[in-house]
């Protein structure tokens, strides 16, 4: 960053150039003394470059008063010098070219037994450990850095010291200690009136209470923070306080405030020329964009963000850049372009050691596996999630984990896997007060006791579904549960019940132009009228959902739609227009390798060649059903088969599956 200079930096810069060219004038002897104050010009000058953030410079004048420095064996200018040095890597995160040089440093001040050397080569050793993310590394050099403070009797700097632990403490997810840490540096801070330092700690005492879900307190904190900032006239420091404040209001989902404080962070780190900077904030409304369906906006933030991390070499936010634009191509079905962005950014967490950040990239990758219906990867990558969560004892994050793991056992037919998952997710969903993740969850159990045939059961989670979302006034979920509600209510004969129920989801949905959910609802109208023997009626419905699944290319969802048109036709005598629509419902279902869904299809195939009396293919078609039905370990409808191919003329011979 280069920050702009104010007169009297500039003024000393010209005074100490001015010396320099005397110093290098014919007049003066290559003496002992004269290379002593050349050297310490040079040093002056690379300090007055790096003050103004311009470490290529500072390095220009620090390299040649260090080779001065080492010739004449002055100990203590040396180590300065070094330190220096080690300062100007540290501005470009260059930091193991830093460490380097500090180490240095450290060497020196512990052969003078100077202490302040000591303390001041520790806490940059440890910052440069921070900021790998080497945070054992970190710690330790901070605890050196504490004893000896405490042994000299140094409590204003034990402050920044105590500091640093809490960031530590913090990035290790151990947010009570953090919260210690920065009560410890607070009260030194408190104690010896310096207000302006008083600033960075309730910044950070903000961060941990965000990270514990403490809103208000967080809140109060970062005002706390930025109040003191605008006192002391600290615009560079307020920008990062108007970001936070920002990450907050979007966690609460005030989005616009959100805006306006991003947007005032940004202008600041424009306004200072801090290019570093302006990359975290970039990320940040990109992910406001795309929350806000703003596709492209989100996508130049997110690109923008990228490039300077790029620039500075930065691999780490890389990884999160990366993270953000799977979410982004996830958002708008790219599955396969999410995938190559989380596996990037997996890649990056794993090299830098961060199981955490893993986590959420495995639980991601998950999703992505989900939605393409590769069931088993799916579940690999949420097990790892779950693994890396439980580690760290991150229950909130467990619930979802737990969530998406039954959501893969009920594609998977594995009913009381995913009954079992989804319970452990209520139960953590419960504890939390999350009534919003309630809702969801009492839903995906109702679906699991209806496909277990537990309609009552359904019905009671359904409504507990209902009933939050009715609280919550989130009129598009309750569209999803009176959905749900007319087909159990249907399952239970109950059909105009379940007409009221699909009639009540319709409007919702046409009201969010949800032209998506309104095809299923279509759907299900039509097998309500095809119930109650209404088979135009049910034609109708069908083949408004066709439409729209059509519209929407989801040919996986059309498959349904064919196969109940199917049933219409055949219940009108329309073999062939029923043949014709099971065989489309087929086709799809073994190109999304659905052996459930085919065994459906292959019964009523079975069924509809028994109505021609052509006895052979019913057989065929039958036993091919039945065999998934025992490989899905589906009772009912294997009983059903079993009792159609028994009545069958000719061969009775049930093959055993």
């Amino acid at each position: 960053m280069n920050r702009l200079e104010s007169p009297e930096e500039q003024e000393q810069i010209d005074f100490l150039h001015r010396l320099l060219m005397e110093s290098n004038s014919t007049e003066h002897q290559t003496t002992g003394e004269n290379l002593r104050n050349r050297s310490d010009i040079l040093y002056q000058l690379g300090v007055a470059y790096l003050r103004n953030e311009e470490p290529l410079k500072a390095r220009e004048y620090l390299e040649e008063a260090e080779k001065i420095a080492d010739e004449f064996q002055d100990s203590s200018f040396h180590a300065e010098v070094l330190y220096a040095l080690g300062d100007s890597y540290y501005q470009q995160r260059q930091f193991n070219a830093a460490i380097a040089y500090y180490q240095k440093y450290l060497t020196i001040s512990q052969q003078l037994q100077n202490h302040r050397g000591e303390i001041a080569a520790l806490f940059e050793l440890g910052n440069a450990y921070l900021y790998l993310r080497k945070f054992t590394q970190a710690a330790t050099f901070y605890q050196q850095c504490l004893e000896i403070e405490q042994q000299i009797g140094d409590r204003y700097s034990s402050a920044s010291t105590y500091h640093q632990l809490g960031r530590v403490a913090q990035n290790l997810r151990e947010f009570e200690e953090a919260r210690r840490y920065y009560q410890q540096a607070l009260a030194i801070k408190i104690e010896f009136d310096a207000r302006h330092s008083l600033a960075s700690t309730y910044h950070q005492l903000g961060y941990v209470a965000q990270d514990l879900q403490e809103f208000e307190e967080a809140r109060r904190n970062y005002q706390q923070a930025l109040a003191l900032k605008i006192e002391f006239g600290d615009r560079f420091s307020s920008a990062s306080t108007y970001h936070h404040l920002g990450m907050l209001v979007y966690e609460l989902r005030e989005f616009e405030e959100a805006r306006r404080y991003y947007q005032q962070a940004l202008a600041i780190k424009i306004e200072f020329g801090d290019r570093y900077s302006q990359a975290t904030t970039c990320q940040s409304l990109g992910m406001l964009a795309y929350e806000l369906g703003e596709f492209e906006e989100a996508r130049y933030y997110y690109q923008q963000a990228l490039g300077i991390y790029i620039e500075f070499s930065d691999r780490y936010e890389q990884a999160r850049i990366h993270e953000n634009l799977g979410i982004f191509a996830q958002g708008l079905g790219e599955f396969e372009e999410a995938r190559r962005n989380y596996q990037q950014a997996l890649a990056i967490y794993i090299e830098y050691g961060d199981r955490y950040e893993q986590a959420r990239v495995h639980h991601n990758l998950g999703t992505v596996a989900q939605r393409l219906r590769e069931f088993e990867e799916a579940r690999c990558n949420y097990q790892q999630a779950l693994v890396i969560y439980i580690e760290y004892g991150d229950r909130n994050s467990q619930a979802s984990t737990y969530y998406n793991l039954g959501r893969v056992a009920q594609e998977l037919r594995e009913f009381e896997e995913a009954r079992r998952n989804y319970k452990q997710a209520l139960a953590i969903n419960i504890e939390f007060g999350d009534r919003n993740s309630q809702a969801l969850t009492y839903q995906e159990l109702g679906r699991v006791a209806q496909e277990l045939r537990e309609f009552e059961e359904a019905r009671r989670n359904y409504q507990q579904a209902l009933a939050i979302n009715i609280e919550f006034s989130d009129r598009y979920s309750q569209a999803l549960t009176y959905q749900e509600l007319g087909r159990v209510a249907q399952e239970l004969q109950e059909f105009e019940e379940a007409r009221r129920n699909y009639q009540q989801a319709l409007p919702i949905n046409i009201e969010f132009s949800d032209r998506y959910s309104s095809a299923r609802t279509y759907h299900q109208l039509g097998t309500v009228a095809q119930e109650l023997r209404e088979f135009e009626e049910a034609r109708r419905y069908y083949q408004q959902a066709l439409a729209i699944d059509i519209e929407f290319s989801d040919r996986y969802s059309s498959a349904s739609t064919y196969h109940h048109l199917g049933m219409v036709a055949q219940e009108l005598q329309e073999f062939e227009e029923s043949r014709r629509n099971y065989q489309q419902a087929l086709a799809i279902n073994i190109e999304f390798s659905d052996r459930y869904s085919q065994a459906i299809t292959y019964h009523a195939l079975g069924m509809l060649a028994e109505a021609e009396e052509n006895y052979p293919e019913a057989r065929v078609y039958l036993q091919t059903a039945l065999e998934i039905y025992v490989e899905y370990k589906e009772e009912y409808w294997g009983a059903m088969a079993r009792k159609v191919l028994e009545r069958l003329p000719g061969d009775g011979v049930i093959r055993q599956a």
